[in-house]
C-alpha cells in the first residue's frame, strides 16, 4: 500500500509541475529559420513530384543608380534655353500690346526715405514751381526716351541667381532650310545668311521686311550656284549691291531730311557762297586744281583703237601649237598639222576601234562608222574634280558627287568619240590676206556647238558677234555625216532644231573667209576646238584661257562661266537646255574689254 501510494503522489507532482511550466518566448527570427528549413525539407521531399515556381513580389524596386544619375545641363544649353525663354516672352508682351489688354503695372514697393534738412524751404520751393506756367509744346524740347537702368543686386547666400534679360524686343534670325545633299555646306551658307541680314537691317525700317528680303536673296544666289566656289562669288556680289542699296537709302534720307529742313526756313533767305558770289554760276560748278595731271582720266576703248590694244594679247605661234591649235602643212595643201599635248596622255580612237569620250569604254564599228555592238553609256556627265573632305582630298565628279569608283549617274544610247584618227586633219582652209585695210582692222569673237557623229564631233551651230556686241552671223549647221547624239546638255541643239537646215560646212567656210582676213583679230575661249570643227587655219587669234590662265597652269584651263562670274559678277551657261553660242561669244569679248580697261588704268 505505501508503495502504491508513494507511486500515486510522484505522478501528482509531476503533473503539478508540469501544469505549472510556461515555455519561453522564442524569437521570431528563430521560427522563421525554422520554418524555412521545414519548407525547405518538403520542397526538396516533393521536388521528384512537383515543381518549384518563383514568388512574383508586389514591391516596386526602385533603381538607385538610375535615380541618383541626373543630366547635367551645358552653359550653352542654359543660354539657349535663357534665350528662347526671353522671345517667347517678348511674344507675349507683344500681342497684348496689341490687343490692349496689357495689364496695368503693380504698384512699386514702398522704399525708405532718407533724412532732408530744412524741410520747410524746400515744400516752399516746390509750391512756387507748381505756379509757374507750363511751356507750351511746341517750344519744349523733344528728348530721346532714356533707356532703363540696370540695377546691380546681389542675393542673399543659398538663394537661386536669375539672370537680366534685356528690355529690347528680339526677333530670331532665319535659319538656312536643311536638305539633303546640299551643294554648299550649311554652315557656310548660314554665314553668308547673316551678312546679307546684316546688310538688309541698314536698308528696311522692319527686322521682319529685312528677314524676307535677306532669305529671298540667300536663296536666289543658292539656285543659281552648281558648286561651293560659284555661291561664294555669288553671294559676294549680292552682299556688295546690298552695300550700294543702303548706301544710297542713306543719302536719299538724308537729302529728304535737308529737303525739309529748308522748307520750315523762311523763303526769303538764301544762302549763297563765296564762289557763287566771286565766279557765278558756271564758277560753283566747276572745279579747280594746281595739278591737272594728277589724276589721269579713264580711257574708253573704241573700234578704231580696240585692234591696236589687242595686239598684246595675240597668242605666239609657240603658244597657238602648244595649244593644240591646227596649223597649215607645207607639204599637203588642205591639211592641217594638231600638236598633241603629251601631259594628258589621251587614248586616240581608229577607224574601227574606238574609245568612248564618256566612259571610257572601247567599242568596235565599221569603216563607215557603222556600229557592230550597240551598247547603252553609262557616264558621269560632270567633270571629276579633287577636293579636301575630311581632312583628306578626294576625287569626285562635279554631277553627281561621285568618287571615281562609283556608277554614271547619266545613260545615253550609244558610245560616241570626239575625233577619228586621220579624219581630223582633212578638209581645212587657211584665211586669206587682204589689201584693204577696212577688213584688216576687224575684231570679232565666235563659238561653236557640236554635236556627236559616226566621224566624231561635227559644227552644228556657229556665232559670231562685232566689237559691240551685236551678232554678224549665226547659223545652224548639218553636219557631213548622221548624228548620233545631240549632246543637248552642252551644245543647246535638239532634233527639232535640226529639221529643215541644209547649211554645210562648205558653205559656213565661204562666208568666214569673205568677213576674215588673216589680220582680223579672233577672241573666243580655247578656239583650238572651235577651229578643228571649222576646219579652219587662223594665226590672229586671242583665247581668254591663256589671258586669264590658270592657276596650276598648262594643261588646266579655267570655264569661261567661273572667268564670267570672278572678274564681271555675271552667271552664264546656266540654262536647263544647255550652252548659247551667242552668249559665249559676248562673255568672251567682255572679258577682253574689262581686261583692256584694267590694263589701262594701271598704266
Amino acid at each position: 500500500m505505501e508503495d502504491i501510494e508513494s507511486e500515486t503522489d510522484t505522478y501528482e507532482e509531476c503533473l503539478r509541475i508540469f501544469n505549472e511550466y510556461v515555455p519561453p518566448e522564442e524569437d521570431n527570427n528563430l521560427n522563421k529559420n525554422k520554418r524555412s528549413k521545414r519548407s525547405e525539407e518538403h520542397a526538396e521531399e516533393d521536388s521528384v513530384a512537383r515543381k518549384r515556381v518563383a514568388h512574383h513580389g508586389t514591391v516596386n524596386r526602385v533603381n538607385k543608380m538610375a535615380a541618383s544619375s541626373r543630366q547635367v545641363m551645358t552653359p550653352a544649353q542654359a543660354l539657349y534655353n535663357r534665350l528662347q525663354r526671353h522671345q517667347q516672352k517678348q511674344l507675349e508682351q507683344h500681342k497684348q500690346a496689341s490687343q490692349g489688354d496689357r495689364s496695368k503695372a503693380s504698384s512699386p514697393p514702398k522704399r525708405r526715405i532718407a533724412h532732408v534738412p530744412n524741410v520747410s524751404a524746400l515744400l516752399s520751393a516746390t509750391e512756387k514751381i507748381k505756379q509757374l506756367k507750363p511751356a507750351p509744346l511746341a517750344a519744349r524740347p523733344v528728348l530721346a526716351p532714356k533707356p532703363e537702368p540696370t540695377v546691380i543686386q546681389t542675393v542673399t547666400k543659398g538663394v537661386k541667381r536669375i539672370a537680366r534679360e534685356p528690355n529690347v524686343q528680339v526677333l530670331a534670325r532665319p535659319t538656312v532650310p536643311l536638305e539633303f545633299g546640299n551643294k554648299v555646306p550649311l554652315v557656310i551658307r548660314q554665314r553668308y545668311l547673316n551678312l546679307i541680314i546684316d546688310e538688309c537691317v541698314k536698308i528696311y525700317d522692319s527686322e521682319k521686311d529685312a528677314y524676307e528680303r535677306a532669305l529671298e536673296e540667300e536663296k536666289t544666289a543658292y539656285s543659281k550656284s552648281l558648286n561651293r566656289a560659284l555661291y561664294l562669288n555669288v553671294t559676294v556680289n549680292v552682299i556688295k549691291r546690298l552695300r550700294q542699296e543702303a548706301t544710297e537709302v542713306e543719302a536719299f534720307n538724308q537729302e529728304m531730311a535737308l529737303m525739309a529742313e529748308r522748307t520750315e526756313r523762311k523763303p526769303n533767305i538764301r544762302t549763297l557762297s563765296h564762289k557763287f558770289v566771286l565766279g557765278g554760276k558756271a564758277a560753283a560748278n566747276t572745279s579747280f586744281s594746281i595739278e591737272k595731271g594728277r589724276y589721269k582720266q579713264q580711257e574708253t576703248v573704241s573700234k578704231s583703237n580696240l585692234y591696236e590694244l589687242l595686239q598684246e594679247y595675240l597668242l605666239t605661234p609657240q603658244q597657238l601649237e602648244e595649244n593644240g591649235f591646227p596649223r597649215p602643212d607645207p607639204a599637203a595643201p588642205g591639211r592641217a598639222i594638231i600638236t598633241r599635248n603629251e601631259l594628258r596622255n589621251k587614248k586616240r580612237s581608229t577607224a574601227v576601234e574606238r574609245i568612248c569620250v564618256r566612259c571610257g569604254s572601247r567599242y568596235m564599228v565599221s569603216r563607215q562608222g557603222v556600229y557592230i555592238t550597240r551598247e547603252e553609256c553609262v557616264h558621269h556627265w560632270g567633270k571629276a574634280w579633287k577636293r579636301k573632305i575630311a581632312g583628306s582630298i578626294e576625287t569626285r565628279y562635279t554631277c553627281c558627287q561621285g568618287d571615281l569608283q562609283s556608277e554614271g549617274c547619266g545613260v545615253a544610247k550609244l558610245h560616241v568619240c570626239d575625233e577619228v584618227e586621220g579624219q581630223e586633219v582633212k578638209g581645212y582652209v587657211t584665211t586669206l590676206p587682204r589689201s584693204t585695210p577696212a577688213h584688216g582692222c576687224d575684231v570679232f569673237a565666235l563659238d561653236c556647238e557640236m554635236s556627236y557623229t559616226t566621224q566624231g564631233n561635227e559644227l552644228t551651230r556657229i556665232t559670231v558677234i562685232d566689237a559691240d556686241l551685236k551678232p554678224v552671223y549665226e547659223t545652224l549647221v548639218l553636219p557631213s555625216n548622221p548624228i548620233i547624239d545631240y549632246n543637248t546638255r552642252f551644245s543647246g541643239i535638239t532634233e527639232d532644231d535640226m529639221e529643215g537646215v541644209c547649211t554645210s560646212l562648205r558653205d559656213v567656210q565661204a562666208v568666214l573667209l569673205n568677213k576674215f582676213s588673216e589680220r582680223t583679230i579672233l577672241i573666243g575661249h580655247s578656239l583650238e576646238s572651235d577651229f578643228k570643227a571649222l576646219k579652219l587655219i587662223h594665226s590672229t587669234v586671242v583665247d581668254t584661257s591663256v589671258v586669264f590662265p590658270h592657276r596650276l597652269g598648262p594643261p588646266n584651263k579655267r570655264a569661261l562661266r567661273n572667268l564670267m562670274a570672278e572678274y564681271l559678277q555675271k552667271i552664264i551657261q546656266n540654262a536647263v537646255d544647255g550652252h548659247d553660242s551667242q552668249e559665249d561669244a559676248v562673255s568672251c569679248m567682255e572679258l577682253m574689254l574689262w581686261k583692256i580697261k584694267e590694263d589701262l588704268k594701271k598704266s
